[in-house]
């Protein structure tokens, strides 16, 4: 099933002021399983409002969202149970103080599953299963979520939508604020979790050098439109980067100069620093 799009628009009224046209007539589908996507575009291009879309907490104003068999239309549909179709997408924002809110961070983590029914014994162990798989050990369950660093809490909140087991999962700029060794081992954490369980992964992101090496799917958006649907290394030799306001990844920008400074036979579109260094290396010495 996933998620599809069929001709999606979105746009914000201001009254009087006028309106802002958020998306444009969006046609796109997400598998259910097995997907690592980066949602990519220019501050304001629509990636947030589009991903709201995803689990049902903004609505089309025209075109239809369909989750997981369930049609979402500018119309609210008293059949649905919108709660229930976020429990199939699980939505992570951008800052965790907007998802933690309990006094520990075992209640935050239960909160989610025990809002879907679960029992307190099942939630409880939820909440160890998932502090366990964002790389976190039990003795976190116990402390104030507000006195943990911002990349702890990331995790805590991450941790707090796997409990409720989604199928699908989107991170709304999940790396932001962290230091180059934070965001990889972030990114390496949710392909380990994107693996071991074979759910779809949707992370919006500004990070070319992330979506290069992580991603296996990008989707991008521009002033609203979606421009560019495919894999990662057709993105990087397309014309229109500069257009879309996206910039090259630096292990590809790095190699063109030197390629062409020192007239280097090697190939830039090389992912990580390693594989960029070994090019070197071979153009170096041939």
């Amino acid at each position: 099933m996933g998620i599809q799009f069929r001709k999606v628009s979105h746009e914000y009224s201001f009254g009087q002021k006028g309106f802002f046209q958020a998306i444009n007539n969006i046609t796109l589908s997400i598998e259910e399983k097995n997907e690592f996507i980066c949602l990519v575009g220019h501050t304001g291009s629509g990636k947030s409002t589009l991903a709201q879309h995803m689990n049902a907490l903004a609505f089309p104003t025209s075109g239809e969202v369909e989750i997981f068999g369930s049609i979402v239309s500018s119309k609210r549909n008293k059949k649905i149970h919108y709660n229930d179709l976020r429990k199939h997408v699980g939505l992570v924002f951008q800052f965790p103080e907007y998802q933690l809110f309990e006094e520990t961070v075992e209640k935050d983590i239960m909160f989610g599953p025990m809002n879907f029914k679960v029992s307190l014994e099942d939630a409880k162990t939820e909440a160890l299963k998932a502090i366990k798989q964002v790389g976190l050990n039990e003795t976190y369950l116990k402390r104030n979520p507000f006195n943990l660093s911002g990349g702890e809490k990331k995790r805590v909140s991450i941790a707090g939508i796997l409990a409720m087991n989604p199928d699908i999962l989107v991170l709304d700029e999940p790396t932001s604020g962290l230091d180059p060794q934070g965001k990889r081992q972030l990114m390496d954490l949710f392909k380990q979790i994107q693996e071991d369980t074979l759910k779809t992964i949707v992370i919006i992101t500004h990070d070319m050098d992330l979506v290069y090496e992580y991603a296996n799917r990008v989707i991008v958006l521009n002033d609203g439109d979606l421009v560019y649907d495919g894999n990662e290394e057709d993105l990087f030799h397309k014309e229109e980067l500069a257009s879309w306001s996206l910039n090259v990844p630096s292990t590809i920008r790095v190699l063109q100069r030197l390629k062409t400074q020192f007239n280097l036979d090697i190939n830039p579109f090389q992912k990580t620093v390693e594989q960029a260094s070994l090019e070197l290396k071979r153009g170096m010495n041939r």
